[in-house]
């Protein structure tokens, strides 16, 4: 029970930080998609330099800040699934849904901020070949993991139930 503490104080403490960010966030990415103004700071979202803002990097800030909130929705289910395991509630169909919902909330957001920020690339001309991970493939991998648990605790569950009969 202390590492399941342990991680919920640091899920507390991640969520506290981010949602004291966004308001900033918000504003920022609403300044700069309105603003035709130059911007002399060179932003890198997600392993992406922007220097200039044209049309297609507004697009790529947009996709990377809503990518960001659809994470924040993903780390707020992850805390009321810590809430339920605290309560002992281990096989049960909200854990699953959880589970599952996170699972495609992070493929999505995964999927989000990824393929924007390929077009964008291409479209300024950086067409590399990098073999190593990115937060792309990171995001894909831990929704999959999100969504196979899904389905383990739902095995899991249903023998619980078939055992529960038997007794």
């Amino acid at each position: 029970m202390k590492k399941l503490n342990l991680l919920k104080t640091i899920i507390d403490f991640v969520w506290i930080m981010a949602l004291i960010f966004i308001p900033f966030l918000l504003f920022f990415i609403g300044y700069l998609s309105i603003s035709n103004e130059p911007f002399d700071v060179p932003i890198n979202m997600n392993g992406i330099k922007i220097t200039v803002l044209d049309l297609n990097a507004k697009i790529v800030l947009f996709f990377a800040t809503l990518s960001y909130l659809l994470l924040l929705y993903g780390l707020y289910l992850i805390k009321k699934l810590l809430r339920l395991f605290q309560l002992k509630i281990i096989f049960d169909n909200k854990i699953i849904f959880y589970f599952n919902r996170i699972g495609n909330l992070f493929i999505l957001s995964g999927f989000v901020s990824g393929i924007p920020a390929f077009f964008y690339k291409v479209a300024q001309g950086e067409i590399k070949i990098e073999i190593g991970a990115n937060p792309f493939l990171y995001l894909i991998s831990l929704g999959l993991f999100f969504t196979v648990l899904a389905e383990v605790f739902k095995m899991g569950k249903q023998l619980k139930e078939e055992n529960e009969l038997t007794i």
